[in-house]
């Protein structure tokens, strides 16, 4: 498997002219919130620009079917904000679909999960503005809206995830801490599409904005790939870098007008 060219941060990933062979080799794995949308105070508050959706679709089909959205939320919710059933890895790889099959981990991860919400909730409805989300096989505290409660939330899911051992893992991202089953992980879900038609044999690109992507920056990078980080933070495990979420849309509509143009 060959690799893009990759430039050094903070160059910009490739453009269709740099690597005219991107619809045959690469496979394309994008993250949603902070990378193909902005951020936004509450989960369910963000936005998706019109037209948006249409590109992932042109891309998919300009790729072969070798794109799949990686994300931290729920299967439903991708669904919900693009439709159309894409290849995706929903709570950061802990719900898994290819080419319109699901999987999950198996039910006592839920009932483990549904063992510790109400100490959860005891200890989030102390803190104002601190939302707990029940995701499938997950477990989210938000504090983007009270973010001078992050210690308070750190010890409580510090607390939870002691609770209920080795078979699960904390997640930190921005301004919010999760519970997740200990084999979920971006990098791990990527590394599974990999192993699979259409995306075995290809290239993985991975574009992401969060710790939560390191991981799947790591794997890329393993793989031969090229990881594209969404902003400044550091430091970051990505080769390349974005400055935005709109900079993102940009680079996708190249990729999208040239695959039109191919076919």
């Amino acid at each position: 498997m060959s690799g893009p060219p990759v430039p050094g941060p903070p160059g910009h990933p490739p453009s269709p002219r740099e690597y005219p062979d991107w619809a045959r080799e690469w496979a394309l794995f994008l993250d949603i919130d902070g990378t193909l949308l902005e951020l936004a105070p509450e989960p369910q508050a963000v936005r998706v620009p019109p037209g948006l959706a249409a590109r992932i679709a042109t891309l998919a089909q300009g790729l072969g079917g070798a794109l799949a959205l990686v994300s931290g939320r729920p299967l439903s919710d991708i669904d919900r904000f693009f439709p159309g059933r894409f290849d995706a890895a929903g709570t950061h790889g802990a719900q898994w679909r290819l080419g319109g099959t699901e999987t999950a981990p198996a039910p006592p991860v839920d009932e483990a999960l549904a063992g510790i919400v109400a100490l959860l909730r005891e200890g989030t409805n102390r803190l104002p503005g601190v939302i707990l989300e029940p995701k499938p096989h997950a477990l989210a505290m938000h504090y983007r809206l009270a973010p001078q409660w992050e210690a308070q939330v750190r010890s409580l899911a510090g607390r939870a995830a002691e609770r209920l051992g080795p078979a699960f893992r904390l997640q930190a991202g921005k301004l919010v801490v999760e519970l997740l089953p200990a084999a979920a992980g971006k990098g791990a879900a990527i590394r599974r599409f990999m192993g699979q038609p259409p995306y075995a044999g290809r290239t993985p690109v991975f574009v992401g904005d969060d710790l939560t992507d390191e991981d799947g920056f790591a794997v890329v990078n393993a793989l031969g790939g090229l990881s594209i980080r969404v902003g400044e933070r550091e430091p970051t495990l990505a080769q390349s870098r974005l400055p935005s979420p709109a900079a993102v849309r940009d680079w996708l509509e190249g990729l999208a007008a040239h695959s039109m143009r191919q076919t």
